[in-house]
């Protein structure tokens, strides 16, 4: 005879879910347990110094450029948004394309206005 199953436990195969062991793996990222930090101020240490510091001149001459720089990128959007929206020019540099997709919606809309009258 075989074992009778309890109803309320669920069957788990044992090693898989929540309460299966972690796997024992080292971090291949790490150092191996016991290897000192690097010295101060080289790659890899964890007290790297400080980052030189700026003088308020230094900061106050980026911050000119970067508002200088600012300005020349908002002149160029707005003329390239100007130039976008002006329907005129549009029309203009794509008459082709515009009088092409016209002669094919006149010949949809003709088609389709044929084939309703039979």
């Amino acid at each position: 005879m075989s074992d009778p199953i309890e109803p309320d436990k669920p069957f788990r195969p044992e090693g898989i879910g929540p309460e299966a062991p972690a796997p024992n793996k080292p971090n291949a990222f790490a150092p191996a347990e016991g290897t000192p930090a690097p010295p101060p101020g080289t790659p890899g240490s964890p007290y790297a110094p400080p980052p030189p510091k700026r003088t308020s001149a230094q900061i106050r001459a980026d911050i000119d450029a970067q508002r200088a720089e600012l300005g020349q990128s908002v002149d160029q959007l707005r003329d390239r948004v100007t130039e976008l929206t002006d329907w005129k020019s549009q029309l203009r540099k794509h008459r082709k394309q515009i009088i092409v997709g016209a002669v094919a919606t006149g010949f949809v809309v003709g088609g389709l206005m044929a084939l309703r009258r039979r």
